[in-house]
């Protein structure tokens, strides 16, 4: 994947690998909500999917690779969106593209850091599976936009949501 200066590239720290303790954050969702990372752990895994902008073509199609993935990802997992974009803008994608999970506002670039996607301008395509203890799982760094769906379930327990 090329990379475009400005946007994001995962970097790999303490506090966002595999097997550490996912940073805890409370960004607002589409809704305008706040929502915490940690009052979401639990029961079934957790999937972080940072994406580059709402709308966009190849975030439109990843995200709608989660969307008609929806059935079998949300038996597994809880799954939200995260972008720079404001709520306005998040609400109207949701909306638009008929996305089923909820979609965060990382306005102010701050969870994007902890996790070492952020950018300038946007931060990278990378997906974080977060596991009922709160610990990362898996990082899928490489995202196939049309089939991503298929990458997180992949990445995910097997007895997951079970």
């Amino acid at each position: 994947m090329v990379w475009i200066p400005g946007f994001g590239r995962y970097k790999a720290q303490p506090g966002n690998r595999v097997g550490d303790h996912a940073p805890d954050f409370t960004l607002k969702d589409d809704g305008g909500h706040d929502v915490t990372l940690s009052h979401e752990v639990g029961e079934r895994p957790v999937v972080l999917v940072f994406y580059p902008r709402a709308g966009s073509p190849i975030c439109t199609r990843q995200m709608c690779s989660l969307r008609d993935g929806w059935g079998e990802l949300t038996a597994r997992a809880r799954v939200f969106g995260i972008s720079y974009d404001d709520v306005d803008a998040i609400r109207r994608f949701k909306h638009d593209e008929k996305l089923p999970f909820v979609l965060l506002s990382d306005s102010d670039k701050s969870v994007a850091r902890k996790y070492g996607v952020h950018g300038t301008f946007a931060p990278a395509r990378v997906t974080f599976v977060i596991d009922s203890s709160g610990k990362i799982e898996s990082v899928i760094e490489h995202i196939k936009a049309g089939d991503h769906a298929a990458q997180i379930l992949a990445s995910l327990p097997r007895d997951a949501g079970a």
